[in-house]
């Protein structure tokens, strides 16, 4: 069992969870409500790749992927993070009806506004997802007493 906390003041940005494998699957939605969680409630994995995410396809290219943050990102279910606000910079909310999570982390921590992690929750997006970045969380496995 891990539970992550912020690198730069320690508080606990996510619930207790168990790690499972990463699966790249295509996701199920049809852009009609919110997008389903990549992540059961209660576990995370690791993306083995650089977190891109789809751009607007133009007529020359219509899988265009843009990078949006880090290697080995961090993907948790959005009701196990705990301790997370919005980014106090607008420019970094954009989304039409939620975050799109293109324009850099989303997600600050509450105690210290550190950047820890970014949401990707809006309509178009295939999944529901919230990455941590792995340079800003710190991984600990608490013993059975501290749970």
């Amino acid at each position: 069992m891990t539970v992550f906390t912020c690198s730069n003041c320690g508080a606990a940005v996510t619930a207790v969870l168990r790690e499972i494998p990463f699966v790249d699957e295509p996701a199920v939605h049809h852009g009609s409500g919110p997008a389903p969680s990549r992540m059961p409630p209660g576990a995370f994995a690791r993306d083995p790749d650089r977190f891109e995410q789809p751009s607007e396809p133009t007529s020359e290219n219509q899988t265009l992927l843009v990078p949006a943050g880090p290697a080995l990102t961090i993907v948790v279910h959005p009701g196990d993070i705990r301790g997370l606000s919005l980014h106090p910079d607008r420019r970094r909310l954009n989304g039409c009806c939620r975050l799109d999570g293109c324009d850099g982390p989303n997600l600050v921590c509450a105690g210290c506004g550190a950047e820890i992690a970014t949401e990707q929750s809006d309509c178009w997006v295939s999944w529901h997802d919230v990455r941590l970045d792995p340079a800003a969380v710190v991984e600990h496995r608490p013993n059975s007493e501290q749970l």
